[in-house]
């Protein structure tokens, strides 16, 4: 997780000072390790016309799954939270 926000920081460093916001704010690098603060739902907007409720739910619906980092790497079960199918 250090590896990937490292990467994000370097990145948002970049583009921080290329790109001009709607809104000027400072820009706030992540931290070793992601916070509960760095989760915000993504606007619906931001996603693909037609997408299911339940992927834009705040609700785990994909998981990693096997015995090895490249297994993991390479199978995703998805599964429909109860709540949210449709019968």
């Amino acid at each position: 997780m250090k590896q990937l926000t490292t990467n994000w920081n370097n990145a948002l460093t970049a583009l921080h000072t290329t790109i001009t916001p709607d809104t000027e704010r400072p820009l706030t690098p992540y931290g070793d390790s992601l916070t509960p603060a760095d989760l915000g739902t993504i606007p619906e907007g931001d996603l693909p016309p037609g997408l299911p409720a339940w992927m834009r739910s705040d609700e785990p619906w994909a998981a990693r799954q096997g015995s090895t980092a490249a297994d993991k790497r390479a199978t995703i079960t998805v599964q429909i939270p109860e709540d949210q199918r449709p019968f």
